[in-house]
């Protein structure tokens, strides 16, 4: 046969009929479909490009993971960084601006680095101890002024109140800072994940095309600040472990020089010790004090009555420390162990009304457990010291009557200053507009107007006019005596009588000389207690000795005077019997 007239179906090279099997797996279309198309062989699956993507998906889920601890992680270590990096706080000791540093795995308290005090507070829920590192301008603090270098010696005799200010600032450093890491954290991540479902919005919003478009534009920058908070947590972190994990164990080596005193147990190191002029006159600590509020603590112990009933309220009332700071001490214990609700104080706080001398305050705050004070400022406190008190929050007299727990009482400061600070003698105005008789006269008519309980000023000369009018309800409180005096009844304008109630001097002073040590003199104050709804009122002497002991009344009618109550022993006025 003729190769070019053969047919197809003798062709050698033509494809043969599809086999039975064939037909099966691959049916003939209807000739309305048109030709079938050959069906495609499946491909065997590539088993490592599968493996690699499964892998892939692991990584991708282990760094979702790792993100996601490290945004829960981020609040706790913004909070440990902030106290380990956020500056120093600041506080005011003696008149003096010291800056406060927590510093979370240190065991001691350093003074400028060299100084060395083994006082250290802890974090209970790290278990860390947080020691403190303290800076304070020497020239400042150390002044050449025997005088004024003596006052200190007082303060460093009994550092406690100090101390406590200095760690009461520590804890609120902590706490504030702790709390603006952790907020200011935990904000910055939420309002990143507001802005990001805010963009996922937005981008919802657009046809689908669109949105692809501008994902694909956006995704350099996307990544790019990705990778750039990623770094902020990892630093943050970074920052969080150094902080938390500093450590500074240190065994304190107390030096010779301050053997015997409160100081002992205090390291000094470098040549700090040759700019501390006032060591060599720190004299042996005296337990005279401490003996003293032992036996103040029994003997107020020994008057059950002295404590505040129903309807009653129970306050101290005392001046004249001209700088005693045991006494200082001693007064606040007693607003302490008699629960008094406030602790009135009739001027004279210190001498020379220099800041170096308001560390008086932060020791009636302290031993007094903060107990509110009432202020009437005497002759020796100056604005530096009236502002200071005004700072730890005592209310300092303006001349205008109000209420603490029932009780109304009035207090006005002395209108006049002592320039015995500045080497003067003499007084000058503290208003340059009212002089004495303005402020009789102004605050005569306020008493009158406001009829208080009880009236509070510091100059018995001043307080026995004020009382001769005859409008306060209980009494006038006032002192600038060195004697003790109590109750005495005043007549009145009126034909009647009144009561001014003057303190004696609670720093033991005879004279106007300051001597801010040991006392040499009986110091006395007063316990007071008010009956809000009879208005009737005892008071108890409390009187500390130059022997440490410690003597206090029974409640004395305000009636019977403090000679009649020696003489006779009776607490309450003889009964007149009518026929």
């Amino acid at each position: 046969m003729d190769p070019q007239t053969s047919t197809p179906e003798t062709e050698p090279n033509h494809e043969p009929e599809p086999t039975p099997e064939a037909s099966d797996a691959a049916p003939e279309r209807s000739p309305a479909l048109g030709p079938a198309r050959p069906r495609r062989r499946p491909r065997l699956p590539r088993l490592p490009r599968l493996h690699g993507l499964a892998r892939l998906r692991r990584l991708r889920l282990a760094g979702r993971v790792a993100v996601g601890v490290l945004l829960v992680l981020a609040p706790f270590a913004g909070a440990l960084t902030a106290i380990g990096y956020a500056p120093p706080a600041r506080v005011e000791i003696a008149g003096q601006h010291v800056s406060v540093k927590p510093v979370i795995g240190q065991n001691t308290t350093q003074l400028s680095g060299a100084i060395v005090r083994p006082e250290h507070g802890e974090i209970p829920l790290l278990g860390k101890d947080v020691g403190l590192d303290l800076s304070v301008d020497w020239n400042h603090l150390i002044p050449q002024d025997k005088s004024t270098r003596r006052y200190l010696t007082q303060l460093w005799d009994d550092p406690k109140p100090e101390i406590a200010r200095i760690r009461s600032t520590a804890q609120r450093y902590v706490i504030v800072w702790g709390s603006v890491g952790f907020a200011g954290t935990l904000a910055l991540e939420a309002g990143t994940l507001l802005v990001l479902r805010q963009r996922r919005r937005k981008l919802a919003a657009y046809p689908p095309d669109d949105a692809a478009r501008i994902a694909a534009h956006n995704a350099r920058l996307r990544r790019t600040a990705a990778a750039v908070a990623l770094l902020a947590l990892v630093g943050l972190d970074v920052a969080a472990v150094r902080t938390y994990t500093y450590d500074d164990q240190r065994t304190v080596v107390g030096s010779p020089v301050f053997a015997g005193t409160s100081l002992a147990g205090t390291e000094v190191d470098g040549l700090v010790g040759e700019v501390v002029p006032f060591l060599s006159i720190l004299e042996p600590r005296s337990d005279f004090y401490d003996q003293a509020s032992d036996n103040l603590d029994q003997a107020l112990a020994d008057v059950p009555a002295l404590k505040a009933g129903k309807d009653q309220v129970l306050f101290i009332a005392g001046e004249d420390l001209e700088d005693v700071n045991g006494m200082a001490r001693l007064m606040g214990r007693a607003a302490d162990d008699t629960d008094a609700s406030f602790l009135a104080y009739t001027g004279d706080l210190t001498f020379a009304g220099k800041s170096v001398e308001t560390y008086l305050i932060d020791t009636i705050d302290y031993y007094s457990g903060g107990v509110p004070v009432e202020f009437a400022p005497g002759l020796h406190d100056t604005d530096t010291i009236t502002s200071a008190a005004q700072a730890r929050g005592w209310r300092v007299a303006d001349g205008t009557a109000h209420d603490v727990d029932g009780v109304s009482i009035l207090t006005a400061a002395d209108p006049r200053i002592s320039t015995v600070g500045d080497f003067g003698s003499g007084t000058v105005l503290r208003d340059p507009d009212v002089d004495v008789p303005t402020f009789l006269t102004d605050t005569g008519d306020e008493i009158c107007r406001s009829q208080p309980d009880f009236v509070l000023l510091h100059d018995h000369l001043l307080g026995k006019q004020l009382a001769a009018l005859g409008c306060a309800k209980v009494a006038v409180i006032d002192g600038r005596s060195f004697s003790f005096v109590g109750p005495t009844k005043v007549p009145t304008d009126a034909g009647g009588t009144a009561v001014e109630y003057t303190n004696g001097s609670g720093g033991g002073h005879t004279t106007t000389s300051p001597d801010p040590g040991t006392i040499k003199h009986p110091a006395t104050f007063t316990a007071f207690v008010y009956d809000t709804k009879t208005h009737a009122t005892h008071y108890s002497v409390i009187t500390v000795k130059p022997n440490a002991g410690v003597t206090v009344t029974p409640p004395i009618s305000l009636h019977v005077p403090y000679a009649d109550f020696q003489r006779t022993g009776e607490t309450e006025p003889p009964t007149v019997s009518t026929p």
